[in-house]
């Protein structure tokens, strides 16, 4: 049995954040509760089983990289062809940049992948964009169900969830984080970048405040859990909160927001303060979403380490230390092994790590994967966005800053290369293919037999993957141009890909 939940105040978690402290003096009450199992990995909608409520509603890919273990891309058969079968209007919309000016963005963007979900057979698409707006949208046909408004943009993926306290019919509920407020300066206590919606109507259910710590920004870029009944969620001032989205108390500005159970304490540590120190605060952000293995919850962090929790209390249990800036989400492989790209800031050379978590940190490291030097815009190089893991074979893919999007053996290695700090070597593994997308800071997206990959170049780039006894490779079969860059992660279902682009469009692409 676990142990009991605490209930954290509003005002001891604005103590708990606005000074980077977690004490046993902030525990107010307990409450004992069972805990539900781990949610499962996407499946195909025929071998999905049903929520026990709300009639037939499958979550599908209800969450970033398709459920806790961050490992899945693709549901179903992969593309054959690129052609436009719809394409709907995101928009623009206006946000704050960390120095204070105010621009307009277009389209979705980092990570930015669509949910999906099925309501009666009917395949719905969740996806947040840059027009401050979060939409429910028919899969088929692009038509919008729903449109919710939020304060700014909105980056990352959104979460979907069954929660049964909730009233019949109103069950499933979406959670989405966005930037910290187009209208609001930092420190504002009216800043609350996560908020809950009805899967059903879009009706706003609930908001999280977030306040400021000693990182530079106040948002929220992560896709939140659904893990033993409780509401995981990471935001970028450097803490994992655990909420209860159904005990919901006053918040700031008299909306509602839920109970806080547990905090990690900061995700960083005084020398991280320092060394990662820019204008407007430290690069302390928790960018990347909560990955789950066994009793333990992985993230990763811009102050350069990745962190291994508690499950339970999100104490810190496991701390991997690299220096540099992970923006990346953790993936959990099929073996219980860790893969998480960098990118390089802060230290010589960016790229990929694998990390065995049953190691002590200092010995974790099973290979890393050193990408080009090479930049574009304000990378330097490395790896910003996660890895994409193949359903069947010991294939991984991720696409790089310096131009390229990469496919190599996870099992194998074929040599070795630089670390990060340029002077520890480690095993690189074994390199499939090595494709141009013009420099990338998305994740691609795997099938058995094709693989999808877009980038700055401003094209969406498909992939034969052809397997041959055990040796693989891959070739292009086909390119789709759009009129912006690409920055957000594909979602494969049933022989379409729907990705979102800069130019102000979500795209469904496919053979028609």
């Amino acid at each position: 049995m676990r142990p009991s939940r605490r209930h954290v105040s509003w005002r001891a978690i604005v103590l708990i954040l606005g000074l980077g402290v977690l004490t046993a003096s902030i525990v107010l009450g307990i409450r004992a509760c069972g805990a539900d199992s781990e949610e499962s990995p996407a499946v195909p909608p025929e071998q999905a089983v049903p929520t026990p409520a709300d009639d037939a509603i499958v979550l599908a890919h209800p969450t970033y990289l398709g459920g806790p273990r961050r490992d899945v891309t693709g549901i179903g058969k992969g593309p054959d062809a690129l052609d436009v079968l719809w394409k709907l209007e995101i928009g623009s919309g206006p946000t704050i940049l960390p120095d204070g000016r105010s621009v307009t963005w277009s389209g979705t963007g980092w990570t930015g992948q669509p949910t999906l979900t099925f309501d009666h057979d009917v395949p719905s698409l969740v996806v947040g964009g840059y027009d401050h707006g979060l939409r429910r949208i028919d899969a088929l046909d692009g038509t919008v169900a729903w449109r919710a408004e939020l304060d700014d943009v909105v980056k990352g993926t959104n979460t979907v969830y069954h929660d049964p306290r909730r009233p019949a019919g109103d069950r499933v509920v979406v959670v989405t984080g966005s930037r910290r407020g187009a209208t609001l300066a930092i420190g504002d206590s009216a800043i609350a970048p996560l908020r809950a919606f009805s899967f059903a109507t879009g009706a706003e259910l609930w908001r999280l405040p977030v306040p400021r710590t000693e990182n530079y920004s106040q948002d929220v870029d992560a896709s939140p859990l659904w893990l033993d009944g409780r509401l995981i969620v990471a935001v970028e001032p450097g803490h994992v909160l655990a909420l209860d989205p159904e005990d919901l108390i006053p918040g700031p500005g008299g909306h509602p927001m839920p109970s806080i159970l547990a905090s990690s304490p900061p995700l960083w540590s005084p020398e991280d303060v320092a060394s990662h120190a820019q204008e407007n605060g430290s690069n302390l952000s928790l960018e990347g979403s909560p990955a789950v293995l066994g009793d333990r919850i992985y993230i990763a962090s811009s102050s350069g380490h990745v962190y291994g929790l508690d499950r339970e209390t999100l104490a810190i249990e496991w701390d991997f230390e690299a220096q540099g800036d992970f923006d990346a989400t953790v993936v959990v492989t099929p073996d219980g092994k860790l893969l998480v790209g960098m990118e390089r800031q802060y230290v010589d050379h960016g790229g990929v790590f694998l990390l065995d978590p049953e190691k002590p940190p200092a010995d974790a490291v099973v290979w890393f994967f050193q990408t080009a030097d090479r930049g574009v815009g304000e990378w330097a190089g490395g790896v910003v966005g996660s890895v994409a893991l193949h359903p069947d074979a010991p294939l991984a893919a991720f696409c790089s800053v310096d131009g390229s999007v990469y496919m190599v053996r996870t099992d194998m290695t074929d040599g070795e290369n630089a670390g990060p700090d340029d002077v520890a070597r480690y095993p690189r593994p074994a390199l499939v293919f090595r494709g141009n997308v013009g420099g990338s800071i998305s994740t691609p997206a795997m099938t058995e037999d094709r693989m999808v990959a877009v980038g700055l170049d401003q094209k969406v780039h498909l992939y034969a993957i052809v397997t041959e006894g055990s040796r693989y490779s891959a070739t292009e079969i086909d390119t789709f141009t759009a009129d912006g860059p690409f920055e957000s992660t594909p979602l494969i279902w049933e022989g379409r890909v729907y990705v979102g682009c800069r130019d102000g469009f979500l795209y469904c692409l496919g053979a028609r």
